[in-house]
């Protein structure tokens, strides 16, 4: 964040603007972008597989007292076990076309409720799935 305000700061000198003025002007840059974003349809084989990021609240010291629990040490793991987004240990779901393309999405949980509407947005139909399970 520290490098992007620096960023944010020479641009305003630039351009000679207000740092408020800046912000606003990034901001909608990066909605216009991910807005514009085209969806991606993956086909042929496709490989899924999800993989768990212990993700705590890394730099907010209120959310963790909110939690009722302990800081947590560098190198100390969540448990064990599939995660959620609720145990700060969320699934990041992941698709990988054969010599294609990747599309990741972080999930609340890897239930077949949840995974299966974005794989039938994402994966074209009669593709072949590769999967662990």
């Amino acid at each position: 964040m520290l490098v992007f305000y620096g960023l944010k700061l020479k641009i305003a000198h630039e351009l000679d603007l207000n740092e408020d003025d800046v912000q606003q002007m990034t901001q909608q840059l990066r909605s216009g972008i991910v807005a514009k974003k085209t969806a991606v349809i993956l086909e042929g084989e496709v490989e899924c597989d999800e993989v768990y990021v212990v993700a705590g609240h890394k730099g907010q010291p209120d959310a963790v007292k909110k939690k009722g629990r302990k800081s947590r040490r560098n190198r100390l793991k969540g448990a064990r076990g599939r995660g959620t987004l609720e145990k700060e240990q969320p699934p990041i779901f992941g698709m990988i076309q054969r010599g294609g393309q990747v599309v990741i999405h972080m999930l609340k949980n890897v239930q077949q409720a949840t995974i299966k509407p974005f794989i039938q947005s994402t994966i074209a139909p009669g593709t072949l799935i590769y999967t662990d399970e």
